[in-house]
């Protein structure tokens, strides 16, 4: 199977010396990250239903929550697609009162995004199922140490551009103060 090279990548960088991080290992690795995202989508699926709703709903009311306020741009940014594929999955998540537009305050020609007091149910029940998957991850690791070494390693998997994109709209939001 042909598998390009990604070109943007340093030649040499720090961690090369890793010599232990075999092919068959990233292979591996790769495989564990394609069943983790099946799982957490398979977590979901229930309340998805019981909703009507798929994945794609799930994600941008997701990103909605997360980014409570952005404008339809700033999510197709930050999902990496195109107005017009976000548009069935948006007009089908307003139509059903999930998501709500609100006017901006600052340019009222601008349409903010915000998830309805049932959208915010919804995706809370959503998140819940997920995050007791993430605990019982969490809880198995040895120490904190481990944790952070695994958010270190998924964060260096993303390209400058979406830190860039995750960096500014995390630090737009509160913390809940949730684990």
């Amino acid at each position: 199977m042909y598998r390009p090279f990604p070109h943007d990548l340093p030649i040499s960088k720090p961690g090369e010396e890793l010599l232990f991080l075999r092919e068959e290992k990233i292979r591996f690795m790769q495989d564990v990250l394609f069943f983790i995202d099946c799982e957490l989508h398979n977590a979901t699926k229930p309340i998805l239903q019981e909703y009507g709703i798929g994945h794609a709903h799930h994600r941008l009311m997701q990103f909605v929550c997360h980014c409570s306020g952005a404008s339809v741009s700033e999510i197709c940014k930050l999902l990496g697609i195109t107005k017009q594929s976000l548009n069935r999955v948006l007009r089908d998540v307003l139509e059903l009162g999930y998501i709500e537009y609100r006017t901006n305050a600052e340019d009222r020609r601008k349409k903010s995004l915000y998830l309805t007091p049932q959208g915010e149910k919804i995706e809370e029940k959503l998140f819940q199922l997920q995050r007791k998957q993430f605990l019982r991850a969490f809880r198995e690791a040895p120490n904190n140490t481990y944790i952070e070494g695994f958010q270190r390693i998924l964060y260096g998997m993303l390209s400058i551009e979406s830190k860039q994109l995750l960096e500014l709209h995390s630090s737009q939001k509160p913390d809940k103060g949730k684990a």
